[in-house]
């Protein structure tokens, strides 16, 4: 009842626009601002990156000055004088920025690696919307250490994995400190037109007093980062440049593997190299390929037990699938893991061979042959891209327990993947996007094919939008493989859609949205979906301070209730409500607190693993609190704590995190990441009996992570990171049900139909090392070293005690890789300067 309630006094307050208080005030914070504009000079002759701005070079132009505030005090004038002068010649821009400082003593310089985005350092940013589309943009920032980060804004989205090759110098001085940056044209795309006008923003960091400020002002209540920017004018005769570029590696591998290797030896070996190349087809799109890819240098997985009905997903950690995707992820139907990925029927081979046969090899990866993507966007806002991509066939391989013989069962055939974006932007974040995935196999294997529209309009002050969308999955030809089962089925057609209003900027903020998934909606040969067969309704209101209140920086709040329902047949699923609050008090210092509330029944057609079986769960709620404490401290924390409870079965569950983090000095961070849950009487599917019946297990489960991170980085160009990870989670099973007919649990005894032997208790540990040495000894080029160690125990004896456990776990066979890779960039138009020098 409080669902619709709520719902309808959104929607009506949607359509009608009648904000209550907000409403007197008519939204001033939703309106649009006011451009400051800044003039580009043409360089009488390239700056010299030493830090410190010559007044023969940069004086010519006037700087961009009187920064605003971001956070807090949003809308206030910096409390420090920043000036930042504009330049551009023929082969790039250049920006020199003052950053005068009342106490230079009291700058703070912490090392980072790459891309580590805000350390305890001072920072400085330009951001450039080379085509003024206010939605996408090229941010560079440079901390006052030296250190480099770039990021590729789109829409709303931010790609940190985005990276350019360009130059820049920081310099602490008696007034401050200094930023020189030199930004190539190749490094990012503009219009072919003689007079440019580009959207522009500068950034600055105090870290000291955790001020944030930005020379066009913009504003926390308004929707929208890049569209509060201002414009730089001045930029005339500019041409981009032949944008070829090249980034050879060579490679070399040892991997030692400590377990049976059956008669093979411990040690493998490999040395390659391959190249990834980037050309410009022109000012607006660029062709990427990746030829013969080596991804052993590969960040590992968090592993996890997974005792649900539903695949884990894991990110995806390979550079090429992760740089410049923000086109191709924009629709949600790109899971880049399922290229290259787990060959299709490699958990089928058991089946398909007869029992005089054993399986000897059954790779868990495809072998990805190339990649390739185009993207870019023109000058009206037009986006297109293009990713193609090639595995090659794959075997398990097999052998004849009589002969002794081996033969090959294909496992996955030559496969091709291809994604099509077409995403046009509009006005204050607005959009229309098309997206069509296909998958193409051979060896007469099932294709897929996956098409959605997706679109965005907001209202003229960007204070109300409307989201919508829809996709439709094809699945066709023979061995079609949906959720594991094999359909005899030549076609198998499915539908999603989507409808979201909401209320996007000002302090009061609501929302109402419908989604509804076919059961028969398929996107994992190329996409991620946990379950279709869904129909779900929710609503949510929130009010943010974004100016201090009381003890308080900032406060959020938030109130959220859903619905859910199966799409076929129609069946009631479940309803529940959330509410939370956010606060960031004076001292920097932020707390939260949620609670949850399943009000009734839920019913789970999924757990039983046999469609329409059913399983009731019962009412439950749960609460979380937790705090994080000032990261400029040299000690500093993070810490929660919460739990779930369900009374009908007894069900209890808590939980708690805490992290320290450690600053020893500049160039050393450590930080330690400690989660643990237990789940009394966590009652879940366990298997089939003789008699066919579906059991249910009352288990324990009790799950610890512990992680290690650290860096030092000697400077920044060069350092070492480390990741550890020891994940350890146990189910113990008390007691056994089966499930009835009707949803409920029946008490199940032991006879000769249910011999519970066969429901084991798991002792799961994985443990993983990544050790890495970078070193960028050249603009693009890197040499890298890494160390990786993985180890994966699963057993039927519970271990209870830690240290016992962890020294089974390292005792365990394990795999050791040992890699070296060197990456040369190499740019055209500097390689045709030279040799025509």
């Amino acid at each position: 009842m409080l669902y619709h309630y709520l719902a309808f006094a959104l929607t009506f307050t949607l359509l009608t626009g009648t904000a209550t208080a907000t409403d007197k005030n008519k939204e001033p914070e939703a309106t649009e601002l006011k451009r400051k504009t800044t003039i580009a000079a043409r360089a009488t002759k390239a700056p010299v990156l030493d830090g410190y701005l010559e007044p023969e070079v940069w004086q010519t132009v006037a700087p961009a000055t009187n920064f605003v505030r971001y956070d807090p005090h949003n809308g206030k004038p910096s409390s420090q004088d920043t000036e930042v002068y504009l330049l551009y010649d023929n082969e790039a821009v250049y920006i020199g920025a003052k950053l005068y400082d009342t106490a230079p003593d009291s700058i703070l310089t912490q090392f980072g690696g790459r891309d580590s985005g805000e350390n305890n350092s001072d920072m400085f940013a330009v951001y450039l919307d080379t085509y003024n589309d206010k939605q996408n943009a090229f941010a560079f920032m440079v901390s006052a250490a030296g250190v480099q980060t770039d990021i590729k804004f789109s829409q709303g989205r931010e790609d940190w994995n985005w990276d350019a090759v360009w130059a820049s110098k920081a310099k602490k001085t008696t007034e401050g400190w200094v930023v020189e940056m030199k930004i190539p044209y190749g490094a990012i795309r503009f219009p072919e037109t003689e007079v440019q006008t580009w959207g522009v923003n500068f950034m600055r960091v105090i870290r000291r007093a955790r001020e944030k400020s930005y020379w066009n002002h913009v504003n926390n209540a308004v929707e929208g980062f890049v569209s509060q920017e201002g414009r730089a004018i001045g930029i005339e005769g500019i041409k981009s440049p032949v944008r070829l570029q090249f980034t050879p590696y060579v490679s070399g591998y040892i991997n030692h593997y400590s377990g049976d290797t059956k008669g093979k030896s411990p040690f493998t070996h490999s040395i390659g190299g391959g190249m990834d190349v980037k050309y410009g087809i022109n000012d607006a799109f660029t062709l990427d390929v990746t030829l013969v890819p080596d991804f052993t240098q590969t960040k590992s997985d968090n592993q996890v037990l997974n005792l649900s009905p539903f695949e884990v997903k894991y990110g995806e950690n390979r550079q090429f699938f992760i740089e410049s995707t923000e086109l191709f992820n924009k629709g949600g139907l790109l899971n880049s893991r399922r290229i290259g990925g787990t060959p299709i029927f490699k958990n089928h081979i058991s089946r398909q061979i007869p029992k005089t046969e054993t399986i000897v090899e059954n790779p868990g990866i495809s072998g990805l042959l190339n990649a390739a993507k185009l993207s870019g966007r023109t000058i009206k806002g037009l986006g297109i891209g293009i990713l193609n991509a090639f595995t090659r066939n794959m075997y398990a391989t097999v052998r004849d327990n009589e002969t002794g013989g081996t033969r090959e069962v294909l496992t996955d055939p030559f496969t091709n993947y291809n994604v099509f974006v077409l995403d046009q932007t509009l006005p204050r974040n607005s959009f229309i996007t098309f997206t069509n995935t296909n998958v193409t196999r051979s060896k007469d294997v099932y294709d897929a094919n996956v098409s959605g529209l997706q679109l965005r309009f907001a209202d003229k002050t960007n204070t109300y939008a409307i989201r919508a969308g829809g996709n439709l999955s094809q699945l066709y030809g023979n061995n079609i493989i949906v959720r594991s089962d094999t359909l005899p089925d030549k076609l198998h057609l499915g539908h999603q859609y989507n409808v979201n209003l909401s209320k996007v900027s000002g302090n009061l903020r609501y929302g109402i949205n419908h989604h509804v998934e076919s059961n028969t909606y398929e996107i994992n040969d190329l996409g991620f979906l946990s379950n279709n067969n869904e129909v779900s309704n929710s609503a949510s209101i929130g009010y943010n301070f974004y100016q201090p209140i009381w003890k308080f920086l900032s406060w959020s709040n938030s109130l959220s209730v859903s619905h859910s329902m199966l799409y076929a047949p129609r069946e009631y699923v479940s309803s529940s409500m959330s509410m939370s609050t956010n606060v960031r008090f004076r001292n920097f210092m932020s707390a939260y607190w949620s609670f949850g509330l399943r009000p009734g029944n839920a019913y789970d057609y999924f757990e039983a693993r046999t469609f329409p079986r059913v399983f009731i769960k019962p009412p439950a709620f749960d609460t979380n609190i937790g705090m994080s404490s000032d990261y400029r401290k040299r000690l500093a924390m993070d810490a929660s704590t919460g739990f779930w409870r369900s009374s009908r079965y007894d069900q209890f569950s808590w939980w708690g995190n805490f992290s320290p983090r450690f600053r020893v000095n500049d160039k050393l961070l450590l930080i330690n990441n400690n989660n643990y849950n237990k789940e009394l009487r966590n009652i879940g599917y366990a298997g089939i009996n003789k008699s066919k019946n579906i059991i249910f297990g009352d288990r324990t489960v009790t799950t610890f992570t512990t992680t290690l991170s650290g860096a030092y980085i000697f400077n920044e160009k060069t350092g070492v990171t480390l990741n550890m990870r020891h994940y350890w989670s146990r189910a113990e099973y008390q007691k056994f049900y089966e499930l009835t007919q009707n949803g409920g649990l029946m008490a199940a005894t032991a006879d000769e139909n249910n011999d519970f032997s066969g429901f084991n208790n798991i002792n799961y540990n994985t443990f993983n090392v990544d050790l890495v040495y970078s070193w960028r000894f050249a603009p693009g080029s890197e040499l890298m070293v890494v160390w990786k160690n993985e180890i994966k125990d699963e057993r039927k004896e519970v271990e209870k005690k830690y240290i016992e456990n962890l020294n089974k776990t390292l005792q365990a066979p394990q795999n050791n890789n040992f890699s070296v890779k060197l990456l040369y960039y190499i740019d055209y138009i500097a390689l045709k300067n030279v040799f025509s020098a």
